[in-house]
């Protein structure tokens, strides 16, 4: 393109006289305009509203541009306008993959995921299971007789209804497990789609959210090295302070792999074995031992003896994180930003918590990248007389209780996952699998607290502020 040309289009941009640039690119034949003059009418075509316009114009130098950054996101600009979010999705994903980092990007593949709820992918899933689910019968019935990698490619078809990362296991007595695989966030989604199945295969599949565990002893093969389980050795130091257990282990081969290969080998045996959830909720660190210690014990004993060991203190065991509760303290400070008031709080999530407040957005990212949104409530409360912050934390459990009861537990809308309370505001932590959803129920479910303002913001620094309804006092303010 002429460079006198491409100034002026980039001015005109700058001013947002995009019916200008489109009536000069418009002048120029199809045949003589080159894909990058064809990219910026398209682009044009966006900032005015004509996505349709727009798309075609992209779609007639796919073969040119598609491995082009700005080609990606200006599809995927005009499939979202078009409310095509699926497919605005993929282009967002591959314009981040080739300019990883860009906020604008980030941004829409956060929105596109919004507009495509996890309530709805799990719904989707179980439509197509029940669709299929004769043929899924003969898939289990049939084990090792059909080909593997077949069976598997069927199966991801309808597990990529939800999500292209679920990971899964098919077993015998029509069994189906979800593997978490150490992706901390999917102990808060998994329960949920397994809470889903429909009523008439209750009797018949048996799904679990998370790798269970057992005591049976097998070989496992990683890196090269073939390990009996039961020939693997542990020590287990329980922590009562911390309620949790200092793993050591020892196996020749498994000790002679690299020290990365090693341990990752390790984990995976120890979470076959324990199962995904015990793992998580007591395993508090792991250390390779040089040589077998005094006191250990095989690695298809360790279940058992951490649940004894668990008991014989008086502890309750959970192996789903969503059922512990964590509570933390901190000393307010000053900041700009939300929830740095806070002098205490309890959440189920904690690894949540502390992502917002190093600034991460990790976990909020893989969540939404489900579907489902990580939000909280805020509520400012006054603090003027001796007692006003308990009155106000009672509120907040009254108020918590009836989110989970009557919203999102029987709506299937999310988790309660926590509370804080600052000097000044109050904050309840959510799990939204439809936040589209749970809007509509949360404003007219709020209007029974006059008194209070209630916000809504996402679980990360630097998100907006949705006020979620306004009272007469407030209009009359204005």
């Amino acid at each position: 393109m002429d460079e006198t040309l491409r100034k002026q289009i980039d001015a005109w941009t700058e001013t947002d006289e995009h019916g200008r640039i489109v009536d000069m690119l418009g002048q120029i034949s199809p045949e003589e305009r080159d894909s990058e003059a064809t990219g910026l009418l398209a682009r044009a075509y966006n900032n005015l509203g004509e996505y349709e316009k727009a798309l075609e114009l992209l779609d007639s130098i796919e073969e040119e541009e598609a491995g082009d950054t700005n080609w990606n996101f200006r599809k995927g600009y005009a499939l979202y306008f078009l409310d095509r979010y699926k497919e605005a999705l993929a282009c967002f994903k591959k314009a981040d993959e080739l300019t990883p980092e860009d906020e604008d990007t980030i941004e829409f593949i956060r929105s596109c995921n919004s507009h495509l709820p996890f309530r709805k992918r799990v719904k989707d899933f179980w439509k197509w299971f029940t669709d299929n689910e004769e043929e899924l019968s003969r898939i289990v019935e049939n084990r090792g007789q059909l080909d593997g990698g077949d069976a598997v490619e069927f199966v991801t078809a309808g597990t990529n209804l939800i999500d292209e990362d679920v990971h899964f296991n098919l077993g015998g007595d029509y069994e189906f497990t979800f593997s978490v695989e150490g992706n901390t966030h999917l102990f808060y989604l998994y329960p949920y789609i397994v809470s889903q199945m429909p009523a008439q295969f209750k009797d018949k599949w048996h799904f679990f959210p998370f790798n269970q565990g057992t005591d049976a002893s097998f070989s496992f093969g990683m890196y090269g090295a073939n390990v009996d389980m039961a020939q693997v050795q542990v020590s287990a130091a329980y922590q009562e302070d911390i309620n949790a257990f200092n793993i050591h282990f020892y196996e020749e081969q498994l000790c002679s792999l690299e020290e990365a290969q090693s341990y990752n080998a390790y984990y995976i045996m120890m979470e076959i074995m324990l199962g995904e959830g015990l793992s998580y909720q007591y395993i508090a660190s792991v250390e390779r031992a040089d040589a077998p210690l005094e006191n250990m014990i095989k690695l298809p004993e360790l279940r058992a003896y951490i649940t004894d060991t668990l008991k014989a203190h008086g502890k309750e065991i959970f192996d789903n994180p969503q059922q512990v509760y964590t509570s933390y303290r901190f000393e307010p400070q000053e900041n700009e930003e939300l929830r740095f008031d806070v002098m205490a709080g309890s959440s189920c999530f904690q690894p949540l918590v502390a992502n917002y407040y190093n600034g991460s957005t990790e976990l909020f990212d893989r969540l939404n990248g489900f579907g489902a949104q990580a939000v909280f409530i805020a509520f400012p409360y006054e603090n003027k007389e001796e007692g006003d912050g308990k009155k106000v934390l009672d509120f907040r459990y009254e108020l918590e209780d009836r989110l989970a009861a009557e919203l999102l537990e029987p709506e299937g809308l999310g988790l309660l996952l926590g509370g804080a309370i600052g000097t000044g505001t109050c904050y309840i932590d959510l799990l939204l699998f439809d936040e589209s959803a749970f809007m509509e129920k949360i404003v007219p479910f709020l209007k029974d607290y006059p008194q209070y303002h209630f916000y809504l913001s996402d679980f990360r620094q630097g998100s907006d502020l949705c006020r979620l309804y306004e009272t007469e006092d407030d209009e009359s303010e204005e």
